[in-house]
């Protein structure tokens, strides 16, 4: 990438980029520009402090191209990045006074109850979580935190009792379930008691409140009515309506759950909009390592304690209970907080999203929602004219920083290590772990899904269905975006070419370039972190 040394090479460097990636005349280059120079001056250098304290952001990696590459990362739904200031702060103010909390005896012991306590105080603010709202931080994201969930509310079963235990119709529970769902918030409802319905999309290909309420409606003589929906797509960064659907699932006497690992770093989180007209959430989940300075921390649970019923917790175990015998004699605690945060609770996890939701705050939602809308009119100005490429959901453009595309005749895995190999870009390919979605966003009948299973389950993956997903943050420039728009336009004209530089298997999904494979080269670089000496 070219250097940005003053404001004119910038501009000569967008306007060049632009016309090689349109095809546009001089004149409309300059029109589309001129307003990018205006936002360097504004949303972008707003950003650009912030941008300075992500770790990693000027590092180079070896590909077989190139000796020394700038990496350049637009994965951000996968995760976030750390961030030098969180970390800088950890190391110089909490790490000399780590040590177990459940004590307020000695000052390490008390300053970590403190701050882990303090975390779960601005975590739950950050979401608008009411008093009636507890929180658990557990395993590594949304994941962990909505299978722990289930387990709470009783919705779990080991598969070895499934078939020893029958319910009536009117005591098995029903989750419904929008069309836009990934894996961790379909799959695991799947393997619950309950009846797991996914709900079709409207005409235009979007989650539909009115079909929620029309199902319910065939539903109501089950006790337990359950909404588990998506905020926001991870594929296509449409968010879903998801407070309308929670006012028709309480007025039906139901509960709405949401699921905000893919938003949450870039909206407002407002559990309890609404209380007296409905307009509120019974429980959310979220990913935090999606979050700038996010990766390492924990999952977020947070729900109203009139859902726990439990006399045993989920995870029975040190600071769970008032006291024990030896004759079997126990009594849990009553907080369910810290009734369901057995053993060595999740602290320096904890302390660091509350530490991240602190930066966003810092970073302001509104001003990060103007700058992907800015970012993302750049994407669409310059993909619009790439013939090849197609652009998942593309009629939808009010969406968060995140577009998935596919290009004729070429494997999605193969485009990815394209873009990182020759470009140093990083996206991802893949289903997005949505693969349900998937079927409705390329169109895969029943017929085709079942041959392409059949071939899964034999071990062939070579027609699995799959597109590149680029996923942007606020921070970025504008010539990084350039940048990697006119890589992606450069991939869409000479992966052809490009294609004879590997060895590809798609039945297993290998991609090994003939050039030079540094896979060794990383290999021996990262075995090296794990040599501790003095």
């Amino acid at each position: 990438m070219k250097s940005a040394v003053t404001y004119t090479s910038i501009l000569e460097y967008r306007k060049a980029c632009f016309e090689k990636l349109t095809n546009k005349s001089s004149h409309h280059g300059t029109l589309i520009l001129d307003r990018y120079a205006r936002w360097n001056n504004d949303l972008e250098a707003y950003f650009a402090p912030f941008r300075e304290n992500i770790i990693g952001i000027n590092h180079c990696i070896e590909t077989p191209f190139h000796k020394s590459q700038k990496l350049v990362y637009a994965d951000w739904t996968a995760s976030g990045r750390l961030y030098s200031k969180i970390e800088d702060k950890l190391k110089s103010e909490l790490y000399p006074l780590v040590a177990n909390t459940h004590t307020d005896t000695n000052h390490t012991g008390m300053t970590m109850t403190y701050a882990y306590h303090k975390a779960q105080k601005i975590i739950k603010a950050h979401v608008g979580a009411s008093a009636n709202d507890v929180i658990i931080c557990c395993g590594s994201g949304m994941t962990g935190a909505v299978n722990k969930f289930q387990r709470i509310l009783g919705l779990r079963l080991h598969e070895s009792f499934k078939d020893k235990i029958t319910l009536s119709e009117a005591d098995t529970p029903v989750i419904f379930v929008t069309h836009m769902e990934h894996h961790s918030n379909q799959t695991s409802w799947l393997e619950t008691i309950g009846d797991v319905v996914v709900v079709a999309p409207d005409e235009r290909g979007l989650v539909c409140p009115e079909k929620f309420e029309k199902l319910l409606k065939t539903y109501t003589t089950r006790k337990t009515k359950i909404a588990a929906i998506t905020s926001c797509s991870n594929v296509t960064g449409i968010v879903t309506p998801f407070m309308k659907i929670a006012k028709i699932m309480h007025r039906a006497g139901g509960l709405c759950f949401a699921d905000f690992a893919c938003s949450a770093p870039y909206i407002d989180i407002n559990m309890h909009e609404d209380d007296e007209a409905g307009a509120y959430l019974d429980a959310i989940y979220f990913s935090p390592h999606k979050f700038l300075g996010g990766p390492g921390t924990a999952g977020v649970l947070i729900f109203n304690k009139k859902l726990y019923k439990n006399a045993v917790p989920d995870n029975p175990g040190g600071g769970t209970v008032d006291w024990t015998n030896p004759w079997g004699g126990h009594k849990f605690v009553d907080d369910i907080e810290a009734r369901e945060d057995g053993g060595t609770p999740a602290f320096l996890q904890t302390i660091r999203i509350a530490m991240c939701c602190n930066l966003k705050t810092a970073m302001g939602v509104d001003k990060m929602e103007a700058r992907e809308a800015e970012i993302l009119q750049i994407i669409w100005h310059t993909l619009d004219v790439i013939p090849n490429l197609h652009v998942l959901a593309d009629n939808h453009r009010d969406r968060l920083g995140i577009i998935s595309f596919y290009i004729d005749d070429l494997h999605y895995n193969l485009g990815v290590k394209m873009l990182n190999d020759r470009y140093g870009i990083q996206t991802r390919g893949g289903c997005s772990c949505a693969g349900s979605y998937g079927h409705f966003l390329l169109n895969v009948t029943e017929e085709y899904s079942n041959e392409i299973t059949t071939m899964i389950s034999s071990g062939d993956c070579s027609s699995k269905p799959g597109w590149i997903r680029l996923s942007i943050h606020p921070t970025h420039t504008n010539e990084e975006i350039f940048y990697i728009c006119s890589a992606i336009k450069e991939l869409a004209e000479y992966f052809p070419k490009w294609k004879a530089d590997y060895d590809c298997d798609y039945r297993i999904g290998s991609i090994k370039s003939k050039n030079q494979d540094t896979t060794l080269d990383m290999q021996s670089a990262v075995d090296g972190c794990f040599l501790i000496s003095d």
